[in-house]
């Protein structure tokens, strides 16, 4: 016998205002059941999320989200991690040829993240290392 159940449920709730700030709030949760007849496995993760974005006095784009992540067995958490990204836009008008931007991935400096899987003979929790806390300004000019 060998047997995999996967499924995933997700739900948010978005604002869409023109010129208010608007916000998504959202939650994921995930089971990963797994039976290979002397051994069974099950693996959940919970990851509450938010978004936000802002247009500012005509020019400046303010967005970010975070998603937290608890992934855990049946008998304990494995491992939490959070992800938390930001970026800040200036352009000073809608027909402004340049657009300045300034983006943080990873702000939180996650190191790791984990995720569960399974195949004919084996089922498994890998740990993944992720890239350290990274800052980026772009320079956009459109012809």
């Amino acid at each position: 016998v060998n047997e995999n159940f996967s499924q995933t449920y997700r739900a948010s709730v978005r604002t869409n205002f023109r010129t208010a700030p608007n916000i998504e709030i959202g939650y994921r949760y995930s089971i990963q059941d797994n039976d290979q007849g002397q051994r069974r496995t099950k693996f959940f993760t919970n990851a509450p999320s938010i978004e936000f974005d802002a247009y500012i006095w005509k020019s400046l784009t303010f967005r970010t989200d975070y998603t937290f992540n608890n992934f855990s067995d049946e008998d304990r958490t494995i491992n939490e991690f959070e992800f938390w990204n930001a970026s800040l836009s200036y352009r000073k008008d809608q027909d402004a040829k340049f657009e300045y931007t300034l983006r943080a991935t990873n702000i939180l400096n996650t190191t790791s993240q984990n995720q569960s899987s399974a195949g004919n003979v084996s089922v498994s929790a890998t740990e993944f290392f992720i890239q350290p806390r990274f800052i980026t300004f772009r320079l956009r000019y459109e012809l």
